[in-house]
């Protein structure tokens, strides 16, 4: 799936820490689809990181925003992306020094209206909503601040997993067309 997903243009995927076999998978990435960044994600204690980093990852999510965390990224100078779900914790966490920082659930917080409602108050953070989102809601996301997007199943799913590579491809490829549009 990966190597068909960069074939329609994919450059960045996060593989959870909650999935099977993740630090194979961010090596198996790593190693055969060398263009692409991985990126490590599920993440809440920092002894996670370096097994990780090790791995391939080249960037840490988390489900919420931890400050050991954040700082054992920064220790190797790799980008932290905790998660958020209110103004101050967007607030907290870009405070402690996040990259940028994933707001969860997003669909259930108010969708693009929410990340429009953050930017003028927090100064334009650096925002990437994640949950929920899907090919019709892509550009309604980046429209409405956006720096990059979270999708999980809706790109990726089990079903698509057992499609041929050019299935993989075609699907993956109407994505990239959404966000480059």
């Amino acid at each position: 799936m990966v190597a068909a997903s960069h074939e329609a243009g994919l450059r960045v995927v996060e593989v959870t820490l909650d999935s099977d076999a993740a630090l194979e998978q961010i090596r198996a990435i790593s190693e055969s689809v060398s263009e692409i960044t991985v990126g490590v994600g599920s993440v809440t204690r920092p002894e996670q990181i370096g097994p990780a980093v090790d791995a391939g990852a080249r960037f840490v999510v988390s489900p919420v925003t931890l400050d050991a965390v954040i700082t054992a990224c920064h220790a190797i100078g790799i980008p932290s992306i905790p998660g958020a779900a209110t103004p101050t914790e967007i607030q907290v966490a870009l405070e402690k020094g996040a990259t940028a920082v994933k707001v969860f659930p997003v669909a259930q917080l108010g969708g693009p209206a929410f990340l429009r409602a953050m930017r003028a108050p927090l100064l334009d953070p650096p925002l990437v909503p994640t949950g929920g989102i899907d090919l019709d809601s892509v550009s309604d996301y980046l429209d409405a601040g956006a720096v990059a997007l979270g999708v999980g199943s809706s790109l990726l799913s089990d079903e698509l997993a057992r499609s041929a590579p050019s299935q993989v491809c075609e699907h993956v490829a109407r994505w990239i067309e959404a966000v480059t549009r």
